[in-house]
């Protein structure tokens, strides 16, 4: 009997649905194995360097360099293990360079000893292997102190690969938690990804746009990590990648299906064409079990367009006189683990409604035409065991009904653009047949058992108590 990784991934990964970062922040790091039992699968200052183990002058280019940054710095180590062995199974080979980084610690919540109980991070040069229960690829350098949260690891990480192993095109694959926009660091709340258990600190969304202005641009930059295809995202690393994958929901500790994943770097494909493939491999992957995800491709080059589209759509809800209506309509968009994350194009679908023959109705199809096939090039979304999420569309963003956070106007998206402004506007606005108490919007007959919870909760804490 299998004694060491399948069967703790049996426990996190391969039994239950997603289990989100932003869970782990409102439970606290100590609650996290009891929510685990219930939730199932966990969703995903400058380095102390070593000397490289191997001394090695860089190989001649090849097609693809896929570079994996792996923080198991959390509770997410076994998963961490899982996917690297998981890498084996595909190896590099004579068109293909598959690079990693892989972050472990002890003491943190689902603490595992596996393949030697090493600490700090090591990077591999990934080559095939059958064995599912060790790391057997070479370790090209390690770090015995090291912070995975910190953005300057990320692009160091990132450039060594690069140096080392040449190729026409790059692959970055960022593996972790992921939040969104949000984040806790220094009491701001810029969302991130990459959370280092140890060093208590992780990647906001300003400094991911840091790291890949450091980095360069590169083909493909996916997120095996929740939350992170939202538009405030995108718009900060817009001009350091052609294509972006990511979840608008959380993903599964299991992740990527590396497996099946790699293997599609070898061959004759171009860069959208990889991207729509990373689709196809999750999708296959997780339909078949049944679990609720999401995950698409973004057509960066299609982002003028889109921001053109968006920005005459903002301006049509701005000067709108239907905004009740529209806020009404904003409940019932598709939603993700943090509520406030809404699916752009189900939003417009239904301010569309709001006003059906004005302004915003024509904006509306304006921007859903774009969002649907142009910039959104594939998309994958399915409910918990009921088959196709229709109200997930690719690309989420911050639509709060009640509330505003006021660490959003330090986002490039809210700089760039009105949206920020319309929040605010609406915020202040009651939607129809809606009654508030204690500033906590009373969703009405006809509400989602999601948009109930979020009443209660809202309740729960204007009055100072908590569900039990």
């Amino acid at each position: 009997m299998k004694n060491s990784v399948y069967a703790a991934v049996a426990v996190i990964g391969l039994a239950g649905g997603a289990y989100a970062q932003g869970a782990l922040e409102q439970l606290g790091a100590g609650n996290s194995k009891a929510a685990l039992s219930g939730f199932g699968a966990p969703p995903v200052s400058a380095p102390v360097h070593e000397k490289s183990r191997v001394q090695r002058q860089p190989q001649a280019p090849k097609e693809w360099t896929v570079l994996v940054y792996l923080n198991g710095k959390n509770d997410l180590e076994v998963a961490g293990l899982y996917n690297l062995n998981k890498m084996e199974l595909a190896g590099s080979n004579a068109e293909l360079n598959i690079v990693a980084e892989a972050g472990r610690m002890n003491g943190q919540d689902n603490d595992v000893d596996f393949d030697g109980n090493w600490t700090g991070s090591r990077r591999y040069y990934v080559t095939q292997d059958a064995d599912e229960e060790k790391v057997k690829s070479k370790v090209i350098q390690s770090f015995r102190k090291v912070d995975m949260g910190d953005w300057r690891h990320l692009a160091d990480f990132a450039k060594w690969g690069m140096k080392n192993y040449p190729a026409r095109h790059y692959a970055l694959m960022i593996w972790n938690h992921g939040s969104g926009w949000i984040t806790t660091k220094g009491g701001r709340a810029n969302k991130g990804i990459s959370y280092d258990h140890e060093t208590k600190n992780h990647i906001s969304t300003p400094e991911l746009g840091a790291a890949m202005k450091e980095i360069g641009k590169v083909d493909i930059l996916a997120y095996d990590a929740c939350l992170m295809q939202m538009a405030e995202v995108l718009y900060e690393v817009k001009d350091y990648a052609d294509y972006v994958v990511g979840s608008e929901e959380t993903v599964p500790g299991t992740g990527f299906p590396y497996e099946t994943l790699l293997p599609a770097f070898t061959g004759s494909k171009n860069s959208g064409e990889l991207a729509v493939e990373i689709v196809r491999a999750y999708d296959d992957f997780y339909s078949a079990k049944g679990k609720k995800v999401t995950l698409s491709a973004v057509r960066v080059s299609a982002l003028g367009d889109f921001m053109t589209a968006f920005n005459a759509w903002t301006d049509a809800l701005i000067a709108s006189d239907k905004k009740p209506q529209i806020k009404s309509k904003a409940y019932s968009a598709g939603a993700y683990a943090y509520k406030d994350n809404k699916d752009l194009y189900d939003f417009a679908r239904l301010a569309a409604e709001a006003d059906p023959e004005g302004p915003v109705a024509e904006t509306s199809r304006a921007l859903m035409e774009t969002l649907n096939g142009k910039l959104v090039i594939s998309n994958a979304a399915y409910k918990d065991v009921s088959g196709r999420d229709e109200a997930s569309h690719g690309l989420a963003i911050y639509l709060p009904t009640s509330g505003y956070n006021e660490k959003y106007d330090q986002l490039a998206w809210a700089r760039d653009t009105r949206w920020d402004d319309f929040l605010k506007e609406l915020k202040g606005v009651s939607a129809p047949g809606m009654e508030q108490l204690n500033g906590c919007v009373d969703p009405g007959p006809g509400a989602s058992l999601q948009q109930l919870m979020d009443y209660i909760d809202c309740l729960a804490s204007a009055l100072g108590t908590s569900k039990p």
